[in-house]
């Protein structure tokens, strides 16, 4: 896909969690679990660091190395991320989100015309190659990783389009 599209895919997937969480008091989004023993809280927390292994995993595959996660159980991960934390307020949480999301939109639009092209020797686990384009093409529940986490809640929530 064309880089200015993934740009445009992320700021769609972006608003439809922002829109969705817009429509929560803040009682729901710190003490409702979701999924996975997950507050909304946790979820945003969990969205934000994975915005930010994203973006040095497009360093490493730019440099050839190999992302941690592209042969390995994520769970570990998202465990450690979202108990870091824990402690933060939701505004604090809400804040990183923004700041992650706009980093990464950053890092998409300052990648050149061969960079975005390129691929790695690396595979994924379906054989594959890892390449910059495969990092960011990543989907969760049909849509994208935030408008996927954002389909769970309103799922939760019985909130109607």
């Amino acid at each position: 896909m064309e880089k200015g599209k993934v740009i445009q895919f992320f700021k769609n997937d972006h608003n439809k969690l922002l829109k969705t969480i817009n429509l929560l008091n803040e009682e729901k989004m710190i003490k409702d679990i979701i999924i996975e023993n997950w507050t909304v809280k946790d979820i945003i927390s969990h969205i934000s660091a994975w915005n930010w292994e994203v973006i040095k995993a497009t360093d490493d595959v730019l440099n050839n190395k190999k992302p941690w996660y592209i042969d390995k159980n994520e769970v570990e991960f998202n465990k450690k991320e979202i108990r870091k934390r824990k402690s933060w307020s939701l505004k604090e949480v809400i804040n990183e989100w923004h700041n992650s999301y706009k980093a990464l939109l950053e890092k998409i639009d300052s990648l050149i015309k061969d960079e975005w092209k390129y691929k790695s020797k690396h595979k994924w686990l379906n054989g594959s190659f890892v390449s910059i384009q495969s990092l960011y093409g990543y989907r969760y529940l049909g849509e994208g990783h935030e408008g996927g986490h954002a389909k769970q809640i309103k799922e939760y929530f019985k909130i109607k389009d």
